[in-house]
Formats: structure tokens, C-alpha cells, sequence
């Protein structure tokens, strides 16, 4: 089980008071269905994405919806490991064919980008926000053994490892 803390904690604490002396209480959110934005509702960014990448690619989305889904997929996953919009460019112009690649602005490339990875990103804040809020993201511990010894474990033989663990670590506060 996993420990509220901070504002989520208070959240549920209020709410389970509320619901003592009103009846049931919503769980918190960020989230509305009638915010006038797809962020704020919670929907997917796919097809913000689609229609970025057919106005760049100069294509309808709906006439080839599975190739268009499946680019979107890809730039989110893109953005979700740590890809910056400079990634993204460069994924951008595999997408056009040779001759385009060569015409066209990089500055149109790498605005098209930026938005793309601004799309992708607020959706994913957004989701992890939304996890944190339920309790579902454990707190962050720290780990008993040093980052030295955990590397040892992980790289040495384990003879390697005794003579390491023998011979002691020198820390860097010894010095």
C-alpha cells in the first residue's frame, strides 16, 4: 500500500470527513469533463498530435487514420524516454520524402516539433499528476548502500567485490 503525503493526503483525509457527515466523497483530481481543453478533460493526446503532424506532412489524418495513430504512439513514447524537441526533428524529417526533406524550412521542422513535444509532454505531466493525486506513485526512500557499493555488486566478481568490500570505499567527506 502506498502512503499518501502532502496535499494528496490532506485531500483524502478532507475528503473521508466530508464524507463522514455528507455522504461519499469524489476522490481528488485535476481533471473536469467540461473543460473547454483536451488536457483539462483528460483525453488522450493522439489526436492533437495527428492533426499537428497532417497539417506539417500536408495530409488529411482521417484518410489514413492507422498511420497517423501509430506516429502519434510513437512521438508520445518518444517524449515519455526523455526525447527533446531536437529528437523530435529529426524524427520529423524521416517522415517527408528525400526531395521535401531538403526544401523545406528547418525552422517549420523544429516549430512543428517543439509543439509536438509540448503536446506530448502536458499529457504526460498531466497522467503522473493524476497518478500521484490517487496514491498510486510510491514516495520516494533512500537506498541503505552507497552508489559505489551498489555499482560493485552489480560490475565485480564476487572476489573482486570481497577484495573491494575489504579494501573499504574511501568516502568523499574522509577527505
Amino acid at each position: 500500500m502506498h502512503l499518501l503525503r502532502g496535499p494528496a493526503f490532506a485531500a483524502v483525509i478532507g475528503c473521508v470527513q466530508l464524507s463522514v457527515a455528507s455522504g461519499p466523497c469524489m476522490p481528488p483530481t485535476i481533471l473536469s469533463k467540461k473543460a473547454s481543453n483536451w488536457v483539462d478533460r483528460g483525453d488522450p493526446p493522439h489526436a492533437t498530435i495527428e492533426r499537428i503532424l497532417g497539417r506539417f506532412l500536408q495530409q488529411n489524418p482521417a484518410h489514413n487514420r492507422v498511420w497517423f495513430r501509430e506516429q502519434a504512439e510513437i512521438i508520445v513514447g518518444m517524449v515519455a524516454a526523455d526525447a527533446t524537441e531536437v529528437h523530435l526533428v529529426g524524427y520529423l524529417r524521416t517522415l517527408l520524402p528525400y526531395d521535401e526533406q531538403q526544401a523545406r524550412d528547418s525552422s517549420d521542422i523544429r516549430i512543428r516539433a517543439i509543439a509536438l513535444w509540448h503536446v506530448a509532454k502536458a499529457a504526460l505531466i498531466r497522467d503522473f499528476a493524476e497518478s500521484v493525486l490517487r496514491g498510486d506513485v510510491p514516495a520516494n526512500e533512500a537506498t541503505p548502500d552507497r552508489f559505489g557499493h551498489w555499482l560493485a555488486t552489480r560490475l565485480l566478481s564476487p572476489d573482486e567485490l570481497a577484495r573491494f568490500e575489504r579494501e573499504g570505499v574511501k568516502r568523499d567527506d574522509d577527505e
